[in-house]
């Protein structure tokens, strides 16, 4: 399994802690959003702290689509209604917080749960929610459950570098090399000084490239099959088929053979 590093930005400062099993946490400051998980890196400094901040409702006369796209123009009535249900939603939140504090994972893991559910459906602050959530997972070593968490984050903020991060974290665990590449490299395009995408960038382009080659060996294996199975039928296969490339034009031209 590879190093895996926790990305989290402490409310104190940035810090970097080893290690999935280590006691590193994803981290989940995100933009205005400033709650987050933040597990120990020593021993002096073992409980996380985190600070509610109802940054994204208020003052917001429409809603928000997964996409981030602008809905319908909420009425005030609608809108109260959903400040009130994120202002719930983030006490929830600070109960989970101080339940991972005390390192009781799976009793902060339903907190967030239930976050989520009382959230505006596609907020921005529910992909906080979610990301807390993949924490939880990610110190449970549960890391398809991480995977799913983070990607309904993204899902709703496609632009949460710090979830991407801890996405591509989870899928190299899991020895997915192509979307752990891909993750890391779309963290770079958003913080291009990510010396931890950097990092991993170098480390996997190697393996991504291959394993993209041999899916598309793959593939092309599985065409090549349903190709004879269908020619079969007629007496044929692919074999039977030469491709010859015109180097004048690149293009190629079909020969049927005996």
């Amino acid at each position: 399994m590879p190093e895996i590093e926790d990305v989290t930005e402490e409310l104190a400062g940035a810090s970097l802690a080893g290690g999935a099993g280590a006691g590193g946490a994803a981290g989940s400051e995100h933009g205005s959003h400033s709650e987050a998980p933040a597990a120990a890196g020593t021993a002096g400094a073992r409980g996380a702290s985190a600070a509610a901040e109802d940054s994204s409702a208020g003052g917001e006369a429409a809603a928000e689509t997964k996409d981030g796209e602008a809905a319908k123009e909420l009425t005030p009535e609608e809108l109260a209604q959903q400040e009130a249900a994120l202002e719930q939603a983030q006490a929830i939140k600070l109960e989970g917080n101080a339940l991972f504090a005390e390192f009781k994972y799976e009793e902060a893991l339903g907190k967030y749960t239930e976050a989520i559910e009382t959230a505006p459906d596609g907020h921005k602050e529910q992909a906080v929610f979610y990301n807390n959530r993949a924490t939880c997972y990610f110190k449970l070593n549960q890391m398809g459950s991480v995977i799913a968490d983070c990607s309904a984050a993204l899902r709703i903020d496609p632009d949460y570098a710090k979830c991407l991060l801890r996405r591509a974290q989870a899928n190299e665990t899991e020895k997915k090399v192509v979307e752990a590449f891909d993750d890391f490299s779309r963290v770079l395009t958003l913080d291009s000084s990510n010396s931890l995408a950097k990092a991993a960038c170098r480390r996997l382009e190697g393996p991504a490239t291959a394993e993209r080659e041999r899916q598309k060996e793959e593939m092309m294996g599985k065409l090549k099959d349903l190709g004879n199975t269908i020619l079969g039928k007629f007496g044929m296969s692919l074999d039977n088929f030469k491709a010859t490339q015109d180097p004048a034009t690149g293009g190629y031209s079909i020969h049927f053979q005996q």
